[in-house]
């Protein structure tokens, strides 16, 4: 018996053992599919593409890669000002090479494109195709069938003819997005130009400071020089020296401080302008004796023209009409679509006479059944309707808060600085008489040194309280939807 089975697997069995070892590998690996979830043949080889070689590196270390060729940045190119710069001609040439213009053009130039995509669904589509093919077969019989060689050119045209107003509301979300896009570079336009204004400011105030310092470095040093003189005649103490001394080391130390805030000022300046951080830009100083510009226009006025000019009030009013065109493609998706097609071919065979074919057909698609997809849809465009008017309404009440807080701060920078120069000339005058009556021994160095002090508190004050001024206009400018500070000194000509 044993022998017997012994020949049926050397016989019939060595026949089936591929039937078998198929059958065995199809069990294992559905055993193991339980847990893996893959596909049997998957599971033949772990990492074929050998993914685990991008992820060399230990737990730890920096991945890198040598392979790796990232586009690499342009750095801005130096550019050299024959003159000192005024903040409009700054700002004309920030508004041409900062990169933030540039990225919110191209992406103007964008939605422009993207609005022709839309148009475009209203020209029929034509395609050419060209097929090339070899066969050979044989029968069942045993027949081979002769090699055929074919070859099939075919034109095409299809065009929509009906799809209740699907094209039409793709074309008008088209339209909107432009909108929003349009706004959005007004509004980087804007924000450069209020960048520009505010650094231009910070810088010449710094270099104000500066020229202030040295000049209290000047006062102190004459003070030393008197205090100096009157105790080699006896007039004076040692620790009159001392004081003058040390108001003249806190003097130069301010001024040093002052120098290097100046430096970097004119680096954040260089940036905003869209050129390297080390690129020198000489400045029209600023005039310390003008005080800043009044303001003409109402209060109210200047909030009814934010609420109707300021780009980010109208980009969130265009993104309303982005909303109500997606709500109506939406709810075109689920009506009719008529469409129309027109064919003509030839087929070339085996060196025969090339046969011709064409066809004109007609398609209508009748949405029944969606899974409820489209109503889902078409609720969640309501909803995102609605939320772009309560998006409008609190970017409206935004900006008009920004309005009336910019107006109270410059009315007050300007009030303040006006302050700032009766203080300033009374400081002079009253420093003039102490060191007059210090030269004669009728004050002390304390009432120099403090008078001298006065004087450099009203100074700083004085500056900063203009180039506050200043920087809050801007900020009210870009609130009110203009590209850098108002022209003829008011905000009357920008009013409609």
């Amino acid at each position: 018996m044993s022998s017997t089975l012994a020949e049926w697997i050397l016989g019939r069995g060595l026949t089936l053992w591929p039937g078998f070892f198929l059958l065995g590998t199809g069990l294992l690996l559905f055993i193991n599919m339980q847990s893996a979830w893959a596909a049997p043949l998957d599971m033949l080889i772990h990492d074929p593409f050998d993914t685990e070689g991008w992820v060399k590196a230990p737990l730890g270390q920096p991945w890198q890669d040598q392979r790796l060729q990232l586009p690499e940045a342009v750095l801005p190119g130096t550019h050299t000002f024959v003159k000192p710069q005024s903040l409009a001609a700054l700002t004309n040439y920030a508004l041409a090479h900062n990169p933030q213009t540039r990225v919110a053009y191209q992406n103007l130039q964008a939605s422009a494109a993207g609005l022709g995509v839309a148009e475009s669904a209203w020209l029929p589509s034509i395609s050419l195709s060209d097929s090339a093919s070899r066969f050979q077969g044989n029968t069942t019989a045993g027949f081979r069938i002769p090699i055929i060689n074919s070859n099939s050119a075919t034109l095409s045209l299809s065009y929509v003819l009906l799809d209740f107003g699907l094209r039409a509301a793709q074309k008008d979300a088209a339209l909107a997005q432009l909108y929003i896009s349009g706004f959005d570079n007004n509004s980087a336009l804007s924000k450069v130009a209020l960048t520009v204004t505010q650094n231009y400011y910070q810088l010449i105030g710094e270099q104000a400071l500066v020229r202030a310092y040295a000049q209290t470095i000047r006062e102190d040093t004459a003070s030393l020089n008197a205090a100096r003189l009157k105790q080699h005649s006896g007039m004076a103490t040692i620790a009159d020296v001392l004081q003058a001394q040390s108001a003249l080391a806190q003097a130069r130390a301010q001024w040093i401080s002052a120098s290097a805030t100046v430096r970097s000022d004119q680096a954040a300046l260089a940036e905003s302008c869209g050129l390297p951080s080390n690129n020198p830009i000489p400045l029209v100083p600023l005039n310390i004796h003008q005080l800043p510009p009044d303001i003409t226009p109402s209060l109210q006025s200047l909030v009814q023209h934010a609420t109707q000019h300021n780009p980010g009030v109208q980009a969130a009013a265009a993104r309303i009409l982005a909303s109500r065109a997606t709500l109506r493609e939406d709810q075109a998706q689920g009506l009719p679509t008529l469409s129309a097609s027109v064919s003509a071919g030839k087929r070339f065979q085996n060196g025969l006479a090339p046969s011709q074919n064409w066809a004109i057909g007609f398609s209508l698609k009748v949405p029944l059944f969606t899974g409820f997809h489209d109503s889902y849809q078409i609720q969640q465009a309501r909803r995102q309707e609605r939320s772009a008017q309560a998006s409008l309404n609190q970017e409206t009440q935004s900006i008009a808060l920004t309005v009336y807080q910019d107006y109270q701060t410059v009315m007050g920078a300007r009030a303040a600085a006006a302050a700032a120069q009766l203080a300033v000339k009374s400081a002079q005058a009253s420093l003039a008489a102490i060191r007059a009556q210090y030269k004669v021994g009728l004050s002390t160095m304390l009432n120099l040194l403090t008078a001298q002090a006065t004087l450099t508190t009203a100074e700083q004050t004085r500056i900063q309280d203009i180039t506050t001024a200043y920087v809050q206009l801007a900020n009210l400018a870009n609130a009110l939807g203009m590209i850098g500070l108002p022209k003829a000194g008011n905000l009357s000509g920008g009013l409609a």
